[in-house]
């Protein structure tokens, strides 16, 4: 009775020790519930990955749908530019005057004497004096429309009176009084003195005198 005793608790025992022979050896169980952890984090990450891939593509829609309203924008701005600078161009075109007909430049040189000398071009007259004669006067006769200036010098000619092709100036007389030391020099005006005006350079003997 005591062998047969003996001899189960030994089976007993080495069943035991067979079974827990790799204690460390994974079960079933926990290999189920690895995969499972593995697998979800799987799927975790594969959504992560495509929430970002629909982030990005939300982005760049975004960015697309900026550009073309920006761009739509910028071509309603540059049709209502066209359109009012096409509208500013016909009033420019009604509004403008007529241009005045060409009329060629009226070009006259004079030289009176050695010492006196007119230019006439459009508009303005020039009369060059030698400095060595000095200006001594100059008037206005409102009622005839005569420029008189007077230089000193005691010199000798007859009275020079030339007509001028302008429709600006008439004549103009060269003329000298010994008796009084001086000639002077008359321009014969087309117009009232109010439309012109004289500048006198007294250093270099140069007057002008133009129309306003």
């Amino acid at each position: 009775m005591k062998i047969i005793l003996l001899s189960i608790i030994g089976i007993t025992l080495s069943l035991s020790l067979f079974a827990r022979e790799n204690p460390f050896e994974p079960t079933d169980q926990f290999i189920e519930q690895k995969n499972l952890i593995i697998k979800k984090n799987e799927e975790i990450k594969i959504k992560k990955e495509q929430a970002e891939k629909n982030k990005i593509a939300r982005e760049f829609e975004e960015q697309k749908m900026a550009e073309l309203k920006v761009a739509e924008k910028m071509m309603a701005d540059n049709k209502i530019k066209k359109e009012t600078k096409v509208k500013k161009t016909v009033t420019q075109v009604k509004i403008t005057p007529k241009k005045k007909p060409y009329i060629p430049s009226v070009i006259e040189n004079f030289k009176v004497l050695p010492f006196v000398k007119i230019h006439i071009e459009n508009e303005i007259i020039t009369i060059k004096v030698d400095p060595k004669y000095p200006l001594l006067n100059q008037d206005i006769l409102k009622p005839t429309k005569k420029f008189l200036f007077d230089f000193k010098g005691n010199v000798s000619f007859y009275t020079i009176r030339k007509n001028i092709i302008s429709e600006e100036y008439q004549s103009f007389v060269v003329g000298t009084h010994m008796e009084k030391n001086f000639f002077r020099v008359v321009i014969n005006l087309s117009d009232e003195m109010i439309h012109y005006k004289e500048t006198i350079d007294s250093k270099n003997g140069i007057i002008t005198i133009q129309k306003k």
